[in-house]
């Protein structure tokens, strides 16, 4: 008995690391697949659609503001960049933070940008990309 135990024990862990795996690689793809770029149009008319997901926008920045905060815990310096992407179907707002001393992207009113990041309304930017 104690063989056919063991043996099971070694199935489920089998399927378990298999599992993780599988997981694993599917954040992998879905991380390293860039996303399809999208219509500010499409995003205002079908919101459930793209709500959480990793999105790509392409457009033209304006309303740009910038915030400057030291971290309570960190001591960073953190930059939050806020604006606005239009690409001629509609406008977003959009947000972008990152650790000053990192060089993020510094974007002005005019800039040609290609943004990543999740919709939830608005998009909260993972990467940015002058054009």
């Amino acid at each position: 008995m104690e063989y056919c135990s063991l043996e099971s024990q070694m199935g489920r862990t089998t399927v378990g690391s298999l599992a993780v795996m599988l997981l694993a690689i599917s954040l992998l793809v879905t991380t390293t697949w860039a996303a399809e770029p999208v219509k500010i149009s499409s995003l205002q008319t079908y919101p459930e659609a793209y709500k959480m997901k990793v999105v790509q926008v392409e457009g033209t920045v304006s309303g740009y503001q910038m915030n400057h905060f030291i971290g309570n815990n960190s001591k960073l310096e953190k930059c939050i960049q806020y604006f606005l992407i239009d690409d001629g179907t509609g406008t977003i707002q959009a947000s972008y933070a990152a650790l000053c001393q990192m060089g993020p992207v510094m974007l002005k009113d005019g800039d040609q940008v290609t943004i990543e990041g999740h919709y939830l309304g608005t998009l909260d930017v993972q990467s940015v990309r002058k054009n």
